[in-house]
């Protein structure tokens, strides 16, 4: 089993705590908030990129690849996992905000 390169996750907590920051300076809502909403709507759209690329005409479909039984039961669950990840996270934005 391949261990995850934890180099995009980093750079993405970075960049969305440096907004959350920079908003909270110039707005005054909490950063926290801000960084969390900022990864909720960075998340969002990298599963609808996912799930767009491997349709028909996507950027990654291969006919006879993509398209398999056991290439659509590895989508249904990475679709899971980052619709888990992403509830997490709105849950933790309710939860700073209150």
């Amino acid at each position: 089993m391949k261990i995850a390169d934890m180099k995009p996750a980093v750079i993405m907590i970075s960049v969305c705590a440096l907004i959350g920051v920079a908003i909270d300076y110039f707005t005054g809502f909490y950063w926290l908030t801000v960084m969390l909403i900022a990864m909720i709507a960075a998340l969002i759209n990298g599963l609808v990129m996912f799930n767009e690329d491997l349709e028909p005409d996507g950027f990654d479909y291969e006919a006879g690849v993509s398209d398999t039984d056991l290439a659509k039961l590895e989508q249904r669950k990475a679709n899971l996992i980052q619709i888990s990840i992403i509830i997490v996270l709105v849950i933790g934005a309710i939860w700073s905000h209150i």
